[in-house]
């Protein structure tokens, strides 16, 4: 099995582990759960505010959206195919991950904020990323506004968007094959008049919103992931819609933070046995936890009917790649029949006891509680993954 400190996907750095096991020879390991769940609670209070601006007609109302996992119709989407130019900064949380927002700023030159006024007014200091929308043309406004950023120590990320229209153009032509030359194009575009108005040395990321799986859209992503800190990387991993196979893999390691911290709630909390069964933990943490990493994965019913509109594809046909009934079911009842039923729970108890910190020796009461949580919740990660997955090649498949 190797070290199974690895597993826990950076959850606590080299000279974190070191202090946990003195935190467990000075404390117990009550000592080292309550690290835990310190670690978990930072976590999930960490927000992440995310600025898009640019010009008008962009699609930067597409973008917010499609990084929110919806669609134009869907309630609190952002209203799409607009001319109109924002006056005032529109927010638009993430509907499963509310801390994580977007924000709609004003463009540079209108009326309301012209450009000697615009820094100041909107206080463009609280957002953590920026996200310039590039159309057709450059416009010397977006690069003021880079500048202004970037004097603020900032990242910024320049988007060129609706590429997929672009790309439908060279098929009306018949120019399927040369796609990739047009795509260097255009970004060589959009690169040289950045240079030009002395904005040089900037990578623009070719997108479409309504295909994201395709163009630049994964990479840009990896690069914001590099740029955030921890707990911010965290909550951009958390809501990045499902648009592919990676993007679950990524969910996954962030979501075996949210279960260290509902086992070391679990631990916390001294859980009651459950009737037969060995181990010890806390049904309702359980449950929370469960649904938390279904709603993460998209696999509630919610997220599936704006799947399903959105691929134009009948619900039915995404809730039947759920295989496990338990995933669409999960209640008291059925995380109760799950543990009762699973012999491998009690088995990785033990031998979760003998990695998490080398030192552990036996392990009675509130650490059982916190392994047996740690172990059913591990376990039946990967089943939700492969369902994630599955429903993500039915919406693709034609």
């Amino acid at each position: 099995m190797g070290n199974k400190i690895s597993t826990y996907y950076g959850f606590f750095k080299e000279e974190e582990v070191k202090e946990l096991a003195s935190l467990y020879n000075k404390g117990g390991f009550e000592a080292v759960v309550s690290r835990i769940k310190e670690k978990s609670e930072a976590l999930e209070n960490e927000t992440l505010k995310i600025a898009v601006t640019g010009a008008s007609g962009v699609g930067k109302s597409a973008l917010i959206n499609a990084m929110r996992g919806l669609s134009g119709s869907d309630p609190g989407a952002a209203e799409e195919g607009s001319t109109e130019q924002t006056m005032v900064v529109t927010d638009y949380p993430h509907p499963q991950h509310p801390t994580l927002c977007f924000y709609d700023l004003p463009g540079v030159g209108t009326t309301k904020f012209s450009s000697t006024t615009y820094v100041k007014k909107l206080e463009l200091c609280k957002y953590d990323v920026f996200i310039i929308v590039l159309g057709v043309s450059v416009m010397e406004n977006d690069v003021f506004l880079a500048r202004k950023i970037n004097e603020m120590g900032k990242k910024i990320y320049f988007l060129r968007s609706k590429i997929d229209i672009e790309m439908d153009n060279l098929e009306k032509q018949n120019r399927q094959q040369d796609k990739e030359r047009e795509l260097n194009k255009i970004r060589q575009y959009c690169i040289q008049k950045l240079e030009e108005i002395k904005f040089p040395s900037q990578e623009v990321f070719l997108v479409s919103s309504y295909r994201m799986n395709d163009f630049d859209f994964s990479r840009f992503c990896n690069v914001v992931v590099s740029d955030l800190s921890e707990n911010k990387r965290h909550v951009f991993n958390l809501a990045l819609p499902n648009f592919s196979t990676d993007v679950i893999e990524t969910k996954k390691a962030s979501l075996h933070q949210k279960i260290l911290g509902a086992a070391a709630l679990s631990g916390v909390a001294g859980a009651s046995p459950i009737p037969g069964t060995s181990l010890l933990c806390d049904i309702g943490i359980l449950v929370t936890t469960f649904m938390y990493i279904r709603s993460s994965f998209g696999l509630d019913d919610e997220s599936l009917q704006r799947l399903a509109w959105k691929f134009g594809k009948p619900v039915e046909v995404l809730k039947a790649e759920v295989k496990n009934p338990f995933i669409s079911d999960i209640s008291a009842a059925s995380v109760l029949k799950l543990i009762t039923t699973s012999v491998a729970g009690a088995v990785m108890a033990a031998e979760e006891a003998a990695h998490f910190i080398p030192i552990v020796g036996s392990v009675v009461g509130p650490p059982l509680s916190f392994l047996s949580t740690y172990s059913i919740l591990t376990n039946s990660l990967d089943e939700f993954g492969k369902s994630a997955v599955r429903v993500i090649i039915k919406t693709t498949k034609k």
